[in-house]
């Protein structure tokens, strides 16, 4: 049987399948990246798919975005106005489920969100890209363009874990930005 682009299905196994279901939410939560990459359909994994893993101030569990037309070979600008657009609706829907209540009922609340603050605490991406599973340079464009985005707006980087066509799975160090 020929294995399926963007997947591994040995590795997939090995990684979750004896887990029970709490240990599978303790390991979900530990590696949010890993078990987006590996969760997601795989009729959504191709060239250019992006999954965006958000933490948001107010939740339990991350919020994972599934972008499955994605730019396929994107220049940093794009990433950067990839990652602000999902912040945004981020920040849109979650000041939509929490109508706004008078200013003094959250002055001594710890999680309030300022005018200038986000509902995301931490974010991170896993791109799917063709080619090896060395460092590309799209890797360095996500990675750059997340560094610049947390720097920006104060939300802490959970990484970029990029899916390569073999199924390989790169986790991409910050070093690699520069």
């Amino acid at each position: 049987m020929k294995r399926l682009a963007f997947d591994d299905p040995g590795a997939f196994r090995r990684r979750w399948s004896h887990l029970s279901a709490a240990a599978l939410r303790t390991e979900a939560l530990r590696d949010p990246l890993l078990f987006a990459a590996d969760h997601l359909p795989l009729e959504d994994r191709r060239e250019g798919a992006v999954i965006v893993v958000a933490e948001l101030t107010d939740t339990p569990n991350p919020v994972i975005i599934v972008i499955p037309d994605g730019p396929a070979a994107p220049e940093e600008e794009t990433c950067l106005g990839l990652l602000a657009h999902v912040i945004a609706q981020l920040d849109a829907a979650v000041d939509e489920a929490d109508p706004y209540e008078p200013y003094d009922a959250y002055s001594e609340d710890p999680d309030f969100r300022d005018g200038d603050s986000h509902a995301v605490r931490r974010m991170g991406v896993v791109p799917h890209r063709l080619g090896s599973p060395m460092i590309h340079d799209i890797d360095r464009r996500w990675i750059r363009a997340l560094g610049l985005i947390s720097l920006a707006l104060g939300i802490d980087s959970l990484g970029v874990l990029t899916r390569t066509r073999s199924g390989h799975l790169v986790r991409i160090p910050e070093s690699a930005a520069a």
